[in-house]
């Protein structure tokens, strides 16, 4: 009688259990996207930009009508070799830094960012990245800006200080000790998006 009664209660319960509802959909990151990383020495600042970006990497956002919540993930790989700091000897340092020929490749991978607000064709975003450099990866907060430019294209913009000894970088001395690579670094990124149909 007990079993009986258990299987009547667990087919009840399945029966009563609505699946949960959402929709997805997949961002293209186009080409024409911009990664940059920015510091400073003791004497100058200094940008190295990601060029050459052949696009194609994906972001997914699903969303959940019933809690009007959307989460998104999504990750974009660059090559190294493609950062270019606008000065040979400055673009030569930052590649040897990042320990190119060893790790070809800088990753941003979106964890889980949830709509915290939002405006009329813009939404705010908050959760985590994860940045690898130099074959190390660390998961950081960050709040980015959703652009929908229209149906099919959005922006999304965001940025994130760290630094080199969290990828443990030794940031780079040059010249006999007279020019020194602060440890502090900006990641910045602006992502042009693409619907997918």
């Amino acid at each position: 009688m007990q079993v009986l009664l258990l299987l009547i209660i667990t087919y009840w319960s399945y029966m009563n259990t609505t699946p949960e509802v959402f929709e997805v959909k997949t961002w293209k990151i186009d080409s024409d996207s911009v990664v940059e990383i920015a510091g400073s020495t003791n004497i100058s600042s200094f940008r190295c930009e990601s060029k050459q970006y052949q696009g194609g990497d994906m972001l997914t956002e699903t969303y959940f009508p019933a809690l009007d919540k959307s989460e998104w993930s999504g990750e974009i790989t660059l090559e190294t070799v493609n950062f270019d700091c606008f000065n040979a000897l400055m673009t030569k340092d930052f590649r040897e830094t990042l320990q190119m020929d060893q790790h070809p490749t800088i990753g941003v991978r979106f964890l889980k960012m949830i709509r915290e607000s939002e405006n009329i064709n813009q939404e705010n975003l908050r959760g985590e990245v994860e940045i690898t450099l130099a074959g190390v990866s660390k998961i950081y907060p960050i709040s980015c800006v959703f652009l929908a430019k229209n149906g099919r294209k959005a922006l999304l913009t965001g940025e994130r200080k760290l630094t080199f000894t969290d990828f443990e970088i030794d940031p780079p001395v040059k010249l006999l000790g007279t020019i020194k690579v602060r440890d502090s670094i900006e990641v910045n990124f602006g992502l042009v998006l693409e619907a997918l149909m």
